[in-house]
């Protein structure tokens, strides 16, 4: 398999940057804006706009996206000229650029082995994720440091999930790392309670592995002898900010003190879904720490990367982004040269799945199109609130009249209290047909977020390709349906191979 140049990546960006820069307002546009602003008039290109004249066929065009056969668009031919434009763009499209799980089994010369599927606490959803990002760290740690002297470093650990599968299932000694304190003290409530069923979780899955039904909780396998070895203790848990200047080593050697081991360590830095920034940080930490020599991450929540060239942004969570002094994006020398910026809407748009949507032919919330009705009232009632008023989630509500009784005690408004019943129920009937606009103009926009995403992930790659890491790749780790953030990130250092 050939390796992914500087010279590839930066080829690779430049025709992403060239097909979304035409489209920059609109992936940047806020629904809530939709009917103040004629969203559907100012960003949807006319050739498509003049297919779609009346509700029915826009109507029509959704029904044929969310037809479960390949999609009949003779109809449709501006429609599927937009959206082919738009898959092209994306990773999934650019396999060159990927590296498969197989691939990398052939770069690292690893054997192939049967996993287990040990269905713990967890959804359906995380079960798929751990299985397979705790089968991936273990490999790449067995295969390139035999293990013995590998310690794994899980950032944003969360509730433990990954960290306790590495422990448990493959003996690998575990520091989980979390900002949120409460996060540190119920991972290890739920890794004890997890020690005292594995024995009875492995056992269930080895008989469903033979493709037999083991028998009901409770009861003892009659083909098979009760394990009564507890697991080694390998998972540890520390609550702290990850930056570039934390010293990882340092804190190896502090919880894992009777490790002899440990004195000059080898470190895995893996994360499942590393948020906003930590993602980022991963790879800078990757790079700036000699003893951190493989790295394992899947990130996630563009929308809290802290961007360098953007405009002051909101963030909902302004105490945990105030401590992140690193930039996130963009990453590479590359994009920093030209001053690329996405923008915060963009960024937020990039963690939509249009493979999930798609697949299970979801709509957007009713909701949506209510707030975009209330932004109309607040123009007309409480124009200087216009851009300014968050609402947040409203609890389900029967109608609009509903919705904005709701609003009016969230908000505090009395002007929003005042309005009458019968200028809202004319307002509904006014916009009808606009929610069927609506509806296809967020799944139109939801086109672009894979290829958003694409650019966010190749400026990371291209980050570590710049620095001299050739064993760094780009790997399509989960079913995108089951797992919208689903590309992970391996590099390893290069004396390991």
């Amino acid at each position: 398999m050939a390796q992914v140049g500087v010279d590839e990546l930066e080829h690779r960006l430049n025709a992403l940057i060239e097909y979304l820069t035409p489209y920059s307002t609109f992936i940047n546009c806020h629904m809530v804006n939709y009917l103040t602003d004629d969203h559907w008039k100012e960003y949807v290109p006319s050739p498509l706009r003049a297919e779609l004249p009346t509700a029915d066929h826009v109507q029509r065009a959704i029904e044929t996206l969310f037809s479960n056969k390949s999609p009949d668009f003779q109809k449709f031919p501006a429609l599927a000229q937009f959206l082919k434009a738009s898959e092209c763009q994306r990773l999934s499209s650019s396999t060159d650029l990927l590296t498969s799980v197989e691939q990398l089994d052939q770069i690292l010369n690893a054997q192939m082995q049967t996993e287990l599927s040990i269905k713990e606490f967890m959804s359906a959803k995380k079960c798929h994720e751990v299985e397979l990002t705790a089968a991936l760290v273990n490999k790449l740690v067995k295969s390139l440091v035999a293990g013995s002297n590998c310690y794994i470093v899980d950032a944003g650990d969360g509730k433990g999930y990954l960290s306790s599968r590495l422990g448990l299932q493959y003996g690998l000694s575990v520091l989980g790392i979390d900002a949120n304190e409460s996060n540190t003290k119920n991972a290890l409530s739920r890794d004890s309670k997890l020690q005292r069923a594995w024995n009875g979780l492995t056992e269930r899955a080895e008989i469903l592995n033979q493709g037999k039904t083991p028998p009901r909780r409770g009861k003892k396998s009659p083909t098979k002898e009760a394990h009564t070895t507890a697991p080694i203790k390998k998972y540890k848990t520390t609550s702290m900010y990850i930056t570039t200047k934390l010293n990882l080593c340092d804190l190896l050697k502090k919880h894992f003190e009777d490790d002899q081991e440990v004195v000059d360590p080898c470190i895995c830095l893996t994360g499942l879904h590393t948020c906003g920034n930590l993602a980022a940080t991963c790879l800078q930490v990757f790079h700036a720490q000699n003893n951190c020599r493989v790295l394992c991450n899947v990130g996630c929540c563009y929308h809290l990367l802290n961007e360098r060239y953007s405009e002051q942004e909101f963030f909902g969570n302004k105490a945990l982004m105030s401590k992140s002094t690193d930039y996130g994006f963009p990453l590479s020398h590359y994009l920093q040269q030209r001053q690329f910026k996405l923008g915060r809407n963009a960024r937020m748009l990039a963690a939509q799945s249009i493979e999930r949507t798609l697949s299970a032919k979801e709509l957007p919330n009713i909701s949506l199109y209510y707030r975009a009705l209330l932004e109309l009232l607040v123009c007309r009632h409480a124009p200087d609130l216009k851009n300014s008023l968050q609402v947040g989630k409203v609890k389900k509500c029967d109608d609009f009249v509903e919705y904005v009784q709701k609003c009016s005690k969230k908000l505090n408004e009395p002007w929003l209290a005042e309005i009458k019943e019968d200028e809202l129920k004319a307002l509904l009937q006014q916009h009808e047909s606009d929610q069927h606009y609506l509806s296809l103009f967020y799944l139109l926009r939801m086109s672009f977020a894979p290829v958003v995403e694409s650019l966010i992930l190749l400026d990371r790659l291209l980050f570590l390709k710049e620095l001299g890491y050739e064993h760094s790749y780009l790997i399509d780790l989960f079913d995108a349906v089951i797992s919208p953030r689903h590309y992970a990130i391996v590099a390893f250092k290069e004396n390991l191979i």
